[in-house]
């Protein structure tokens, strides 16, 4: 047997004991790094589809900013209680078995009916495939978000403000002693921020720019460049400011501003709604959108309306 089949199985068994591990684990903090890892494992699955964008997108958003964002509202459970351990439930529903043997049945159904459905002649993919080389870009994935269903990216990015307005919405004022606390001298931690956050500029960059060709693109930039964000608050670098300026909410903004204007101007020159003038619109666009996701995922793991330099 070939080796690769050993390892796809192992990959597809570690994705299941993972998820066992999940959902069973009684400790919070357990959980969420047992998220974490399977997240991981989930990004090499992926890569051994062939599915790198959906690799990265799983490593970037998947597994670090949204394990992120579970550690912070676990310290955050602990400030609000702290004499009570941060545990599950120890009760287990009765449902819980019925519905996990409904749910690996109907999963089972669809992809063994799936297994044996003909692909017909002319698929959206293949015409979209086929029209790639007249878009200027390499990167199917790219051409597809922005390009034939660009509406979708488009709700995706306001669907991300919502999220981050409903936060805003339903979150109790900033406690002090939920900031961070890192003394001003300490020196391994400066040393290590003057090499996380140029290279998660740099990466971000390299995947924005590389997008268009290879796998990348707004969104997994916009989640490594949210992870230098991270890094700066939770060295106290950034710190929560309650009044968001004009820059702040440009920011967050500026992937919607910038799909809706280039998507409604164009009508002006008598094309259609969304359809996007040439590559330097795609590139505006990703821009924007990189901007927007990263600051949007840094506020929502911050837990403020805005972003304030430490003074002194």
């Amino acid at each position: 047997m070939n080796v690769s089949v050993y390892i796809d199985f192992l990959l597809a068994a570690g994705l299941v004991m993972l998820a066992l591990q999940v959902v069973s684990e009684k400790a919070v903090l357990r959980s969420i790094i047992l998220f974490v890892v399977f997240g991981l494992v989930m990004a090499l699955a992926w890569t051994r589809l062939q599915a790198p964008d959906l690799a990265l997108a799983e490593a970037a958003i998947g597994a670090g900013v949204t394990g992120a964002l579970m550690m912070m509202g676990w310290r955050r459970l602990l400030i609000i209680n702290p004499a009570r351990p941060a545990e599950t439930p120890s009760g287990r529903s009765r449902l819980a078995i019925p519905v996990a043997l409904f749910s690996a049945a109907l999963v089972a159904t669809i992809g063994l009916t799936a297994l044996d459905i003909e692909s017909p002649a002319h698929t959206a993919g293949q015409v979209a495939g086929d029209e790639m080389a007249a878009t200027g870009l390499g990167n199917p994935v790219t051409g597809v978000l922005l390009l034939f269903r660009n509406l979708d990216t488009l709700l995706e990015m306001a669907v991300l403000l919502i999220a981050l307005l409903g936060a805003r919405a339903i979150s109790p004022p900033a406690r002090p002693e939920e900031a961070a606390v890192v003394e001003t001298g300490t020196p391994l931690v400066g040393a290590l921020l003057a090499i996380l956050v140029p290279l998660s500029i740099l990466i971000a960059t390299h995947l924005l720019l590389a997008g268009t060709h290879e796998p990348g693109g707004a969104f997994q930039a916009g989640a490594v460049l949210a992870a230098g964000g991270v890094a700066l608050v939770l060295a106290a670098r950034l710190q929560p400011d309650k009044h968001p300026g004009i820059m702040t909410q440009l920011a967050v903004t500026a992937g919607l501003i910038a799909f809706v204007g280039t998507g409604v101007g164009i009508m002006a020159l008598g094309e259609t709604l969304l359809v996007l003038p040439g590559t330097w619109a795609v590139y505006l666009i990703e821009t924007a959108m990189m901007v927007s996701i990263g600051l949007t995922l840094a506020l929502l793991f911050a837990g403020a309306p805005a972003l304030i330099g430490r003074r002194g």
